[in-house]
């Protein structure tokens, strides 16, 4: 296979993937055809689409076509419905983002308040997080951390890029 076959091949393959795409499976898929540079096809296709409508882009060593920031002001097809977050939810999120992998028990005593099943059942939905394992503790308990939607729908390319505490606090002073 040829260095442009391979080339289609890898973005057809990402842009046929129903959800963002890890680099594992991609090398997976393509470790049939022989030794190959996947950063660097990566990296072109990332350039090739860079100045397009759709662009290249990765969270979390995952690959997904979306929608040129430039563009998204005018676009204004709206294919799901907008759901709030109770305040609840949006404690849980925050705990989550920054104390993960964290127990519920653990966001209890973070929060200092319950957490009810339907607050990690309305984040589970949206796909913002996922259960990532037992803690080897008794009971062992549900470990949670956040999804890779998660990271789409802030923008994000990995958890590392969440503002940190203290400039939180320095914005909402």
């Amino acid at each position: 296979m040829n260095e442009k076959d391979l080339k289609n091949l890898v973005e057809s393959l990402i842009f046929s993937a129903d959800e963002p795409l890890a680099k594992n499976d991609i090398n997976k898929i393509l470790s049939q055809y022989g030794i190959f540079d996947l950063d660097k096809v990566l990296n072109e296709l990332i350039d090739d689409y860079k100045d397009r409508g759709v662009v290249l882009y990765s969270s979390d060593n995952k690959f997904y076509f979306k929608t040129s920031d430039g563009l998204q002001d005018f676009l204004t097809i709206q294919t799901k419905k907008t759901k709030n977050l109770s305040n609840a939810a949006m404690e849980t999120l925050a705990i989550i983002s920054y104390h993960q992998p964290v127990t519920r028990a653990e966001i209890e005593k973070i929060r200092g308040k319950p957490v009810f099943r339907g607050t990690l059942d309305s984040l589970l939905e949206i796909k913002w997080i996922k259960p990532a394992g037992r803690r080897e503790t008794p009971g062992r308990p549900v470990t949670w951390v956040t999804d890779v939607e998660f990271l789409k729908h802030f923008g994000l390319k990995s958890i590392k890029d969440l503002p940190k505490v203290d400039e939180l606090e320095s914005i909402i002073l």
